[in-house]
């Protein structure tokens, strides 16, 4: 069966298929005459290739022959080792075609002459894509110097935003008629502060916040949405309020991110938070799902509600903190190049192609096959049950469109289901950043970054955690972080969004 960060990722909902056999203008279609050819794309695993995996191969291969006259090798690239695998074979020559990257510096790569310019090769093979890209705006993340590199994955919900999540039964407990959610629908501080104190006086068994674990990227992304501009990250600048103003700041120096630091400490103090969170491994949702927690913040994406239901075996409660939105890196997470050293690029860019748009091919990768590893119960909505003893598991959700994943029938009504994930896009697309589609170029400044992310690792934690008096740690926080160089980067950062937003005009 399949585990948990699966299950989370599972939650998707089912497009609209394609009719098999239909053209459209600029897809690739076999010639009678034509060879078969061969795509090698690399197969992110979490450091063992999963069980199954030749046959998920050989499913794919027999599809992609069928569509496109090719069959797909999948190279198994272990997480850890994507940098190392990647910086050899561009160094030494290696003949994969697609090359997929999880949270890695793509950038660098495209620099160094790594991966193909697409602009041309979609526009002959791709136009499906194109025609997607109307109503999801994806490809533009994928742009660097306004040329088409990569080919961003769409998440199941596409857009950023911040929930609470509780337990039914705690919330059913308390009084929430002084819950006073502004206009949209969102809570503050003072709603959750009063939530918190009335799990701690009624259901003393839990600890009322479920955060804890290593801090190198802000929580406070949860509460308060802001653009981190690209790959960048906090360590290089943000955009506070990105929906009306384009000037960078160091977010940690802002007033809002202050406050945030303020409730967290006061959290704590109230014995809210639990008192080992700034040392522990364990994640919110881990302590949330262990029956720890009655609660924990996270991303509010369409179907995190109803998995954590199936996780806990009992209904929970979401209370959203702030609008989803969309940036450049609700696309930038995961993408999908064709390598300089590409053997065959046109069938490359076909077999993206399927994976972006034919839901038939991406479940292959997402699910395994049809009659081993799940059963079909409602081919028109995508429904479908796991089957006892299957053993593909597909670590990563990774593959194309994640909304056009099959659902599984513990996900509720596919149509309800369907409706949430068009509603959570229209919400994000409805608070666009102005700086969607830019990606902070830090290569120049790789010193500095790697000495602010220092600090931040160092202080980050704790902070968040409020496990340290405020009065002395945070400003040596912020010593530390103008004394690495912080200001440098965001200065470099402006002059480059500045420049971009020009080009725009």
């Amino acid at each position: 069966m399949k585990n948990k960060l699966t299950k989370r990722v599972l939650a998707a909902a089912m497009g609209t298929l394609m009719l098999a056999g239909s053209v459209i203008p600029g897809t690739l279609t076999v010639q009678a005459d034509e060879a078969p050819g061969v795509v090698k794309m690399t197969y992110i695993t979490g450091g063992t290739e999963p069980e199954g995996l030749d046959r998920i191969e050989a499913a794919l291969s027999a599809y992609a022959m069928e569509k496109i006259n090719c069959t797909v090798e999948l190279v198994p690239v272990a997480f850890a080792d994507q940098a190392t695998k990647y910086n050899m074979w561009f160094a030494n020559g290696n003949d994969s075609d697609i090359i997929c990257t999880v949270f890695q510096d793509y950038l660098s790569m495209i620099n160094a002459g790594a991966f193909m310019e697409l602009d041309d090769l979609i526009q002959e093979y791709g136009q499906d894509m194109i025609e997607k890209d109307k109503d999801k705006d994806f490809l533009s993340a994928g742009k660097y110097n306004d040329k088409l590199y990569g080919i961003p994955t769409i998440p199941a919900g596409p857009g950023n935003g911040g929930a609470l999540y509780m337990r039914k039964d705690v919330y059913d407990q308390l009084d929430t008629s002084s819950i006073d959610a502004d206009a949209d629908g969102y809570l503050d501080y003072d709603d959750l502060d009063s939530l918190l104190g009335q799990i701690a006086e009624k259901c003393p068994d839990y600890t009322p916040l479920g955060v804890s674990g290593n801090r190198t990227k802000s929580n406070f992304f949860y509460v308060k949405n802001y653009d981190n501009l690209g790959v960048s990250g906090e360590s290089c600048g943000v955009l506070v309020d990105p929906l009306n103003d384009t000037t960078v700041e160091n977010l940690y120096a802002t007033d809002e991110y202050k406050e945030y630091l303020d409730w967290m400490r006061k959290w704590y103090l109230d014995g809210y938070i639990y008192k080992d969170a700034a040392t522990s491994a364990e994640g919110g949702d881990e302590l949330f799902e262990a029956g720890r927690a009655a609660t924990y913040i996270g991303m509010s994406t369409p179907g995190t509600r109803a998995s954590e239901e199936r996780i806990l075996g009992s209904e929970v409660v979401q209370l959203d903190l702030c609008p989803t939105y969309m940036t450049t890196n609700v696309y930038t997470g995961v993408l999908f190049f064709i390598s300089k050293n590409a053997q065959n690029p046109e069938k490359a860019m076909g077999v993206l192609n399927l994976l972006f748009t034919d839901p038939e091919f991406s479940n292959i990768l997402a699910n395994g096959e049809e009659g081993v590893d799940y059963t079909m119960v409602d081919k028109d909505n995508g429904v479908i049950a796991y089957n006892d003893g299957a053993i593909y598991t597909n670590m990563y959700g990774v593959w194309g469109d994640g909304s056009d994943w099959y659902i599984t029938e513990d996900n509720g009504d596919p149509e309800t289901v369907y409706q949430e994930r068009k509603d959570y896009l229209a919400d994000a697309v409805a608070h666009t950043s102005k700086a969607h589609g830019y990606k902070f170029n830090a290569s120049e400044l790789s010193t500095e970054q790697a000495t602010v992310k220092s600090v931040i690792s160092k202080y980050l934690t704790q902070l968040e955690y409020g496990t340290v008096d405020l009065d002395t740690t945070y400003p040596e926080f912020l010593d530390a972080l103008d004394k690495a160089g912080i200001n440098k980067i965001i200065e470099e950062n402006q002059k480059q969004l500045d420049a971009w937003l020009a080009a725009q005009q």
